[in-house]
């Protein structure tokens, strides 16, 4: 959290998070850094925007955004109410965090009540997390005397909101985090890398706080997720991944394929087709169009075609895409040569680079 960069400067408390640096160095992610599964934003951040965390999504895989909601009984984060209906609009799950005073169980749930009632009046759906961020100085020095307050705060947002909750807190006071509690827990490498594995027996890892995206100004708080705690529960058109491991079920008649190789193998989409099923599977966004995979039992790694490659037409590249639209193929990826063909399956597949091979069926390709 933002809050949290604010206190390694002035007390100290947090400079050695398991051991680790703090101060992640300010770079733009990419193939050598961590995942970006989350982001979390405050009003340090200004208020976000769909574009911004669609170009995120398309660009960097982002799953979540977790935007801070409260902070002790009286203040209410401005930004709260616009950054989830942006999350939602880019189609990415959304959570919120609250910034706890407390240090008692009787404060705790009193800040819980405060913080349910903001998140409600935002619209952070139900069945979202709203996590504690503990991270005050005369917290941490309590140690596991502050887990029953966590463990009050968390417990009353789930009696009195619906919402879900773990503990935020910096790697070297993991131990204000309630026993046999999975976490979110903050450790910043001096050089984060993908290798990078930091503290992947709780639900998430922030890596790193001053990161930068090419549709944003500032920097960001990133963050690894390690389990589904934070993509859960709160996106009714989220669509469970199909892992069916078998090529597209289409019709056997191979006079399709017997065309694309008169052609020399070339073929030609520049026509529009329908998203019929869209989700984030195998490190990326991606849509399958029914026709174009051959059947609805299209499978997810073979017929899966990732956004980054294709043009939203019903809305344009910096909203999110949805279910229903209509896209087409980028210029680029709209032309080429057919890799791979099936005849059992009727399929041609297309490698498209460091997005794999792609089977489409060959009486749908040739259609476009």
């Amino acid at each position: 959290m933002n809050k949290l960069k604010q206190a390694l400067v002035l007390t100290g408390a947090f400079l050695a998070f398991a051991g680790i640096g703090y101060g992640a160095n300010t770079e733009t992610v990419s193939a050598n850094t961590p995942r970006v599964d989350m982001v979390d934003v405050s009003n340090h951040n200004g208020a976000m925007t769909t574009p911004e965390f669609t170009y995120m999504r398309n660009n960097y895989g982002l799953k979540a955004v977790t935007t801070k909601i409260s902070e002790g009984v009286g203040f209410h984060d401005w930004t709260a109410r616009g950054n989830i209906a942006a999350a939602q609009q880019a189609g990415v799950y959304i959570n919120g965090y609250h910034y706890l005073h407390a240090t008692t169980v009787a404060g705790a749930i009193a800040e819980a009540q405060y913080a349910v009632n903001m998140a409600k009046a935002d619209g952070l759906p139900v069945g979202a997390v709203l996590a504690v961020d503990i991270e005050n100085p005369n917290q941490i020095a309590m140690g596991r005397a502050m887990q029953p307050v966590a463990r009050a705060f968390e417990n009353e947002v789930a009696r009195y909101g619906g919402y879900r909750s773990t503990t935020y807190t910096g790697g070297s006071a993991i131990s204000v985090s309630p026993d046999r509690e999975k976490a979110w827990i903050a450790a910043y490498p001096y050089v984060p890398t993908s290798a990078m594995h930091q503290y992947d027996t709780e639900h998430a890892w922030q890596w790193g706080s001053k990161q930068t995206f090419a549709s944003s100004l500032g920097v960001f708080d990133v963050n690894v997720l390690y389990d589904d705690f934070f993509t859960t529960g709160t996106d009714k058109n989220a669509v469970v991944p199909n892992v069916t491991q078998s090529k597209p079920v289409v019709n056997h008649d191979t006079s399709a394929i017997k065309k694309f190789k008169n052609a020399g193998n070339r073929f030609t989409a520049y026509k529009g087709f329908r998203v019929d099923k869209i989700a984030y599977v195998n490190g990326m966004w991606q849509a399958i169009n029914y026709n174009l995979a051959g059947g609805k039992d299209a499978n997810w790694t073979i017929n899966g075609i990732p956004l980054a490659i294709l043009d939203n037409v019903t809305r344009g590249n910096y909203r999110a895409t949805r279910v229903g639209d209509t896209v087409k193929f980028m210029r680029g990826y709209d032309y080429g040569t057919i890799d791979q063909y099936d005849n059992k399956s009727n399929g041609t597949g297309i490698n498209e680079g460091a997005y794999g091979m792609i089977w489409y069926n060959a009486d749908s390709l040739l259609a476009k």
